[in-house]
């Protein structure tokens, strides 16, 4: 699975680094994100109460915008940790993925930079976490230009691709099948044959302190493996670096692919209701009952599943659905969903973890739930979440919208 090497024992080294890795950050990823998650929530909290012109509300993006950054790495540490659960994958139109991917470019990078599509595949649906290949088409951007501090050109190509039993590149032997290439260029300083073999690496990086983290190029490499594909950096390219990207094609045309969602699909509904928000940390718990009653919503708190429960036995009929936290000590978010059942099979769940791997890897786990809210989320992306759900079993009717 795209292996940085043709030498058996680096490519097990590396994949020895990349489970190490996966362990560290899976452990303090949980704690991590209950923080990110206050950070960012009462910042998109509190740019809801200020003048958009006012000297706070531009404070306030700040600092939201700061954590959306810390939240992005903590994105990249978890990669080296994800299981992809077939459940999390669904046909994408890459060439939709891919201009998503430049718009976002277009705004990060130099604006001496300039981006280029050649988009020639006449087959471009793959079966993809969406969120996932955005960020491997954007670390391959970014790590282009900064290969670039004056001007250039980044150019991203298409095409489709068969390859037959024994066929490789780079040194690597390819499955035979039908592929997606996706080939991004770029006019840079190139990267010295020397370290090639370890730009793949976790950490490797030649950029200095506080420039880098080492960790856009693995990430890369870890999503295209997530997704049964190949990365390479293509030898023999003069004048720059070019990543030749292959992913498996699926059975479906791009009239079947999913569809980015339309920007009335970002609207911030608001409600009425009764939600029960239980979660053992204290500052993601608070943060929910502030946000939910921003939105119109009451909001119950329970620190615990066992408290949660009886709240829910007290007053079934009042509550209208439950914000639940997966992992919790005692009794953790999976037995108290079985327990919510049990007083009221058709009361609506909304799981909410700050750990998408531990939701990943367990086959059937999102089906038992009603929506999935990942952590760290901002005010719409709740509100979404909750109206969405409400809104689908016909508790509560969302409001106008602001």
């Amino acid at each position: 699975m795209a292996p940085i090497s043709s030498d058996p024992e680096r490519t097990i080294a590396h994949r020895q680094k990349l489970e190490a890795l996966g362990q560290l950050t899976g452990g303090i990823a949980h704690d991590f994100n209950n923080l990110l998650t206050g950070i960012l929530g009462y910042a998109s909290l509190l740019k809801t109460s200020l003048p958009e012109e006012s000297e706070q509300f531009e404070a306030a993006d700040y600092i939201e915008r700061a954590a959306k950054r810390a939240a992005h790495l903590t994105r990249q540490l978890l990669a080296y940790s994800r299981k992809e659960n077939a459940s999390l994958l669904r046909p994408i139109d890459v060439h939709l993925t891919i201009g998503e991917a430049v718009e976002i470019l277009s705004r990060a990078e130099n604006k001496d930079i300039r981006i280029l599509t050649r988009l020639g595949a006449r087959r471009s649906v793959v079966n993809a976490d969406p969120t996932g290949l955005i960020q491997l088409l954007i670390n391959l951007g970014v790590n282009a230009g900064d290969a670039m501090p004056g001007d250039g050109l980044i150019t991203i190509e298409t095409a489709n691709r068969e390859t037959a039993a024994g066929d490789e590149i780079e040194g690597t032997r390819i499955p035979a099948g039908e592929w997606l290439s996706i080939r991004l260029t770029d006019t840079g300083t190139g990267i010295p044959p020397e370290i090639r073999p370890m730009i793949f690496e976790p950490f490797f990086t030649t950029k200095g302190e506080g420039k880098g983290t080492g960790l856009g190029l693995s990430t890369a490499y870890t999503c295209a493996k997530a997704h049964s594909g190949f990365i390479f950096l293509e030898n023999g390219h003069e004048g720059g670096a070019s990543f030749l990207v292959l992913l498996p094609l699926s059975g479906k045309d791009s009239s079947q692919a999913d569809a980015p969602s339309p920007a009335a699909a970002r609207s911030m509904p608001k409600g009425t209701g009764t939600i029960l928000v239980i979660d053992d940390e204290e500052i993601p718990r608070r943060l929910a009952c502030d946000m939910l009653r921003a939105l119109g919503y009451q909001a119950l708190n329970a620190p615990s599943g066992a408290v949660g429960i009886e709240l829910l036995q007290d007053s079934p009929e009042k509550i209208d659905l439950v914000l639940l936290d997966k992992i919790m000590p005692g009794m953790d978010g999976t037995e108290t969903r079985r327990r919510i059942r049990e007083i009221d099979a058709a009361l609506p769940v909304v799981l909410c973890s700050g750990y998408i791997d531990d939701v990943a890897s367990n086959p059937g786990v999102l089906k038992q739930f009603d929506a999935f809210l990942p952590k760290p989320y901002k005010l719409e992306e709740l509100a979404r979440a909750i109206g969405g759900v409400l809104d689908m079993h016909g508790r509560t009717a969302p409001n106008g919208l602001d």
